[in-house]
């Protein structure tokens, strides 16, 4: 069993010479998928991130940073002049001053991302899973990390918005090569299987009904069981009878909306 991703502490800033620029790796072909350095896909400094004081400082990865309460929301804390490296492996944000503190977060972590406006100003919000998921047995367990992050010139009149889209969309790339544990393990349905679906189709409705309409039946442990869809009235769409959409009680088919 692998064991579960884990946020770092950084000490050394990164340098654009740890990574492979986006635009040679979409370039060349490398000669090796294993152990090259990871792909360089945003890169922002002067940016600047929001958080709940107490939670913030909780926590042993994020304590280190220096923060400031000057300009921030009543009980928050506002972690300034920060660099955000989005690569393929994780998500860096780092501070190089007063003292170089950072912090490798793992996409798996990041249990949300999405774009947002905070006063006049875009910004990007997101959720910190900071649990060991082996040791969440309950609710009550899960701790969460809500962090805002602000471009440079987030409190005036003109903030630099491109810099969220920008790691916006790059979170985006990279979260899709490291898919949840739960989600890689899962095998896909056979979709096109007959039945498959729940549905009685053209195609599969000789398995379920004789020729004259009746619903076959199949022995399964020495019972009769009607197979997948079989005995689910669905109307037409628009028809109502009874004053619903349906047979009887039986909700139809969703409205079409697109």
């Amino acid at each position: 069993m692998n064991s579960a991703p884990t946020i770092q502490e950084l000490t050394t800033p990164p340098s654009r010479d740890d990574f492979t620029p986006l635009q040679e790796h979409q370039e060349t072909t490398p000669s090796t998928f294993f152990g090259g350095k990871p792909v360089l896909y945003s890169h922002h400094s002067g940016l600047t991130f929001s958080a709940p004081k107490e939670a913030l400082q909780s926590h042993p990865s994020f304590s280190k940073l220096h923060t400031s309460t000057d300009g921030a929301d009543e009980g928050d804390v506002l972690v300034k002049d920060v660099e955000v490296w989005v690569n393929s492996n994780d998500f860096i944000l780092f501070q190089r001053h007063p003292s170089p503190t950072g912090l490798s977060i793992p996409f798996p972590k990041i249990a949300l991302h999405a774009l947002m406006k905070k006063a006049h100003s875009p910004a990007l919000l997101m959720n910190l899973s900071l649990n060991d998921p082996e040791t969440v047995n309950s609710a009550d367990d899960i701790d969460v990390l809500e962090i805002i992050l602000l471009p440079p010139g987030y409190d005036t009149e003109s903030p630099e918005s491109e810099s969220m889209r920008d790691v916006f969309q790059a979170m985006n790339t990279c979260a899709e090569f490291h898919p949840d544990a739960e989600e890689e393990g899962e095998a896909e349905p056979d979709i096109t299987a007959p039945g498959a679906s729940g549905w009685i189709t053209a195609e599969n409705v000789g398995e379920f009904m004789d020729e004259e309409g009746n619903f076959l039946g199949t022995v399964i442990g020495g019972e009769e069981e009607l197979g997948p869809g079989a005995g689910t009235v669905r109307g037409r769409e628009g028809e109502e009878e009874g004053g619903m959409n349906g047979v009887d009680g039986h909700e139809g088919k969703y409205q079409r909306t697109g």
